[in-house]
């Protein structure tokens, strides 16, 4: 079932395209020469310009629109003429968590407007992101914020779109993202506190405690990946079972710069109370080389450096 990266995708239309993994997976899209359209709320292509290039950003295909907006949703499709179909557009935990409603319009409503979209032009594969935070957990056996529950309604969403009208899809489930450019949501105090030491600035670090830290780099090439293969049903998995502490990440940060003035927090972030498993993601892709924490943040330290 796995494809062949080298295979042209294209054209790949991507929502959400201006967040932090929307566009680096659009910047590595266009690296590889593949034709990518992008569909967002807001045209804010910085953070590809810093990725992909200036002239290289301003060239890409954009549509501004709503996800929750059926129509859009329909137009962008066809404007794009996609053949790939990346769905990243998506309200993060505090979002949600301060407005439930649109969390769940933005996330559930959004994601079938997607899927209804797929199928009305053909388009029988769609990869979208879900997120860790879609396991259910705890005394009550449920995902432990609102996002988590648009997130695990979004899989099940896409199972029942398989049988009813046998559109495939991949959902992947990674947990903290962190890399060059990253400042939204609730884990993106990891990607700062890179950036501080980057800068010779001190940085507290606002909680401590164990979680799945993922270079976006990594993140992106399964991503490839996954839009190069071929499923026979839905897939949804974790993308990684390594967990590593906060005190990890600041001796790796201070490994590649031994100035850096990081605290650590007495606050814990709870560690989910659940058993990861990537085994679905690797039986579809295989292997793939995963980025050690050490790796990823000297990469990120080096690309804020070079951004001075």
């Amino acid at each position: 079932m796995a494809g062949v990266i080298g295979e042209k995708l294209g054209p790949v239309l991507v929502t959400g395209a201006s967040g932090f993994l929307g566009a680096w997976l659009c910047a590595e899209l266009l690296r590889r020469g593949e034709t990518v359209h992008a569909f967002d709320m807001q045209d804010n292509r910085d953070l590809l310009a810093a990725l992909a290039g200036a002239e290289q950003a301003a060239a890409i295909g954009w549509t501004r629109g709503d996800i929750t907006d059926a129509t859009a949703v329909e137009e962008v499709f066809e404007r794009s003429a996609a053949r790939s179909v990346v769905h990243l557009a998506a309200l993060t935990i505090p979002a949600c968590r301060r407005n439930p409603a649109k969390g769940a319009a933005v996330n559930i409503l959004g994601h079938i407007h997607v899927l209804d979209a797929a199928v009305r032009r053909g388009i029988d594969k769609i990869l979208y992101t879900s997120s860790m935070a879609a396991h259910p957990r705890g005394a009550l056996y449920s995902p432990a914020n609102i996002y988590g529950v648009t997130k695990r309604a979004d899989e099940d969403i896409s199972k029942v779109y398989f049988l009813d009208h046998g559109i495939r899809s991949i959902g992947l489930r990674p947990n903290v993202v962190y890399g060059f450019g990253r400042v939204g949501g609730e884990t993106a105090a990891i990607t700062e506190a890179v950036r501080a030491a980057a800068r010779g600035e001190a940085y507290a670090m606002p909680f401590d405690g164990r979680m799945c830290f993922q270079y976006v780099g990594e993140i992106v090439e399964v991503m490839l990946r996954c839009m190069a293969a071929e499923p026979d049903r839905p897939i949804v998995s974790d993308v990684t079972t390594r967990s590593e502490s906060i005190a990890d990440l600041v001796d790796a940060i201070r490994k590649a710069e031994p100035a850096a003035r990081i605290t650590l927090s007495e606050v814990q972030r709870p560690a989910p109370d659940i058993v990861l498993d990537d085994t679905p993601l690797r039986q579809l892709i295989g292997d793939w080389l995963a980025v050690s924490l050490e790796d990823g943040v000297r990469l990120t330290l080096e690309r804020y450096r070079e951004s001075r």
